[in-house]
């Protein structure tokens, strides 16, 4: 049939709604990222921390297995909040190493190869387009992180008994609060940092740069100007003093007491890099591209 017989008509389907459009954006940048097998298989080794929590959970309540091994663990509790915390740790720095790899590849491509201004183009906000962008760290980051981490809460809860879940029901608050506080923070600078440079290699680069590069500055500070402010530059840190106030764990079981800052400059420093990350992410993430002779 010739071109011109044909009768072309608007689409009268069914429509995506408009408060889940973002998650196309996310169920695509998903599947691209699980594609490598690589990736695939690094994502299943950062459930090995969670794997060996419920078998040392086990152990712990198992006299059967205990006697099977020779171990006998004393009267004092040994999954308490300290062992939670120290749970957390292990996990964000694996997903550390899960961030870098994938937020490069998500969106530089898109401003290297100018896409960006074609996804503006449709039914999609600036704001849609960045969360269903960041939603692919959040679920990563989230099985990685607290998901696990209240499945050993409710099966330490399960088989310690006697009331330990509702005594220590605060713990499972510290762990949601811990982790959206990590999964927010580095969501936001990764994606920050990637929107201004174009090569997926230079993106991760700068991540581990911005992480470690102001930590080993901060050190520098406080080495040259004798004080302790130095280290409101070091990301990770300031993560975990504000994790130690969540917890309840003592400072100096992580040989923080010496050169802790105060609390609440714990926080000011996080939010700042936030915020700076926003503004980043606003200065960038723009619907056309200007060019200048």
């Amino acid at each position: 049939m010739a071109v011109y017989k044909r009768t072309y008509k608007a689409y009268s389907g069914p429509l995506t709604p408009g408060w889940s459009r973002f998650t196309v954006l996310t169920r695509y940048g998903l599947a691209r990222l699980f594609d490598s097998r690589l990736f695939t298989s690094y994502t299943v080794f950062c459930f090995l921390p969670f794997l060996l929590g419920l078998v040392f959970i086990y152990f712990v309540h198992s006299t059967a297995a205990q006697m099977i091994l020779g171990l006998k663990f004393g009267r004092e509790p040994i999954i308490d909040n300290r062992w939670f915390f120290e749970f957390l740790r292990v996990e964000s720095w694996l997903g550390v190493i899960l961030t870098a790899w994938a937020a490069p590849g998500m969106i530089s491509k898109d401003f290297a190869n100018q896409s960006i201004q074609l996804y503006l183009s449709r039914p999609l906000s600036r704001a849609e387009y960045l969360l269903g962008k960041i939603s692919v760290l959040a679920t990563l980051l989230s099985f990685t992180t607290w998901i696990p981490a209240l499945i050993l809460f409710v099966v330490q809860a399960e088989m310690q008994g006697h009331g330990w879940g509702w005594e220590n029901l605060w713990i499972a608050g510290a762990i949601i609060l811990a982790s959206f506080l990590w999964i927010g923070l580095m969501s936001l600078l990764s994606m920050g940092l990637t929107v201004w440079v174009k090569w997926r290699i230079a993106a991760t680069a700068l991540f581990f740069g911005v992480l470690f590069f102001m930590a080993a500055f901060g050190f520098a500070v406080n080495v040259i100007l004798r004080t302790r402010w130095g280290w409101l530059l070091n990301v990770p840190q300031m993560v975990f003093l504000v994790w130690c106030n969540l917890f309840r764990v003592p400072l100096a079981w992580i040989q923080l007491h010496r050169d802790a800052v105060p609390l609440w400059s714990a926080w000011a420093s996080l939010l700042a890099v936030c915020a700076f990350s926003l503004w980043l992410l606003n200065r960038r993430l723009k619907a056309r591209e200007v060019e200048r002779a």
